[in-house]
């Protein structure tokens, strides 16, 4: 008699109870990819609109890493106008047949959607009504923004001076009253505009409220009618500071040194540099007038070996310049915010204090040790090492 096969207990199929915990498995690990995945979408977008936010910015006032000639040579559509753009679109069209205007300041790879420049990552139009800030509401929970600069009139109204002589080194002296410094740049509604002044005896002149750009300076001694004339890049916030040298030897013997006597010049005191402790943070130098004329002094321009940003300069103890925000760092022109003059004969202690590693601020920078090379206004360089 056949005997019947007995079915084997490991044949038998998945019980509810393991197909609901395989379901919830699934649904887990489904829940996290996808997570994954859209932490990963945002973040690409919120990069994505940071760096166009940047390039918006540089539109409007350009990329200051690029040079022609050693003058930084873009400024956007700041240095061609004289003004922040009223809207973005200016920044494609010309607001109002400006002859300043040249533009378009955006890149060119928007032809499917014109707008397209004007609109974040999430398809958001950018917020800005002529001001300088840049603003995104991001996917609707943390807004991005970008500053074009710390302040309007970084860009708009800075400084420009400089020193006016002839080849061999004269101040105009007593025949300054004849020399016509001028400067051109554009108005801020489409036009070019000038200003004019004469510079001192000593041969100093300033301008003021010049918007950033390359900006032509020229100068004229109405008497021999001899010229010169120059390019400068005012940056943001420091503007320029120009040394003008006409032709021949126009003012030898016209009271130059405002009165005869040597020329003043300025040197720097052997051995007089240091750096403070403990954390040599500060650096200090002495510079000396050995000629029998004053110089007079409206800035400064600092070139040394070693990283770090400076907050505040003191001539003789008195605070001439101070910026925080940013602070000023190596090739940086120092507006000083009253002229110092250096008498005949005289000495006196200059520091640059506070040094950080960071623009902003930051851990304190150590100084020791480093190569200086001092540009004065009226032209004079020093050159030292600040010791330890």
């Amino acid at each position: 008699m056949a005997c019947c096969k007995r079915k084997s207990n490991q044949e038998h199929g998945f019980t509810l109870m393991e197909v609901l915990v395989v379901v919830v498995i699934l649904g887990i690990l489904s829940s996290v990819a996808l997570r994954a995945v859209q932490n990963g979408v945002e973040s690409s977008r919120i990069k994505e609109t940071q760096n166009e936010m940047l390039n918006l910015a540089q539109a409007i006032a350009g990329n200051p890493d690029l040079y022609a000639g050693g003058l930084r040579s873009d400024f956007g559509y700041i240095g061609d106008v004289g003004a922040l753009p009223g809207s973005l679109d200016n920044l494609i069209t010309n607001p109002g047949s400006f002859t300043t205007w040249n533009g378009p300041y955006v890149g060119g790879r928007f032809a499917e959607d014109a707008d397209g420049f004007k609109k974040d990552a999430w398809g958001n139009i950018y917020a800005f009504s002529g001001g300088i800030t840049i603003a995104s509401t991001g996917g609707g929970s943390t807004p991005l923004t970008t500053s074009v600069a710390a302040a309007a009139t970084d860009l708009t109204s800075t400084p420009v001076a400089g020193t006016i002589t002839d080849a061999v080194g004269n101040p105009p002296g007593d025949s300054s009253v004849a020399v016509s410094v001028v400067i051109t740049y554009p108005d801020g509604s489409g036009s070019t505009t000038t200003s004019s002044t004469n510079p001192s005896s000593g041969g100093l002149f300033s301008f003021a409220g010049i918007p950033v750009g390359i900006r032509s300076i020229a100068a004229v001694y109405r008497a021999t009618d001899d010229t010169v004339a120059a390019f400068a890049a005012v940056l943001p916030r420091t503007g320029a500071t120009v040394s003008l040298r006409l032709p021949g030897s126009p003012f030898a013997g016209g009271g130059g040194g405002g009165g005869g006597g040597t020329p003043g010049s300025i040197e720097y005191v052997p051995g007089s540099a240091g750096v403070g402790w403990p954390l040599a943070d500060d650096v200090e130098f002495d510079i000396t007038n050995p000629g029998t004329t004053g110089v007079t002094v409206t800035s400064l321009l600092a070139n040394y070996s070693t990283g770090g940003f400076f907050r505040r300069i003191k001539w003789n103890g008195s605070t001439v310049f101070d910026e925080n925000s940013p602070r000023a760092g190596s090739g940086d022109t120092c507006p000083f915010t009253a002229a110092q003059t250096l008498a005949a004969g005289a000495t006196v202690t200059i520091e640059l204090e506070n040094f950080t590693w960071w623009d902003f601020g930051g851990p304190p920078a150590d100084m020791s040790n480093t190569d200086f090379t001092i540009t004065f206004s009226e032209g004079t360089s020093v050159n030292f090492n600040s010791g330890s």
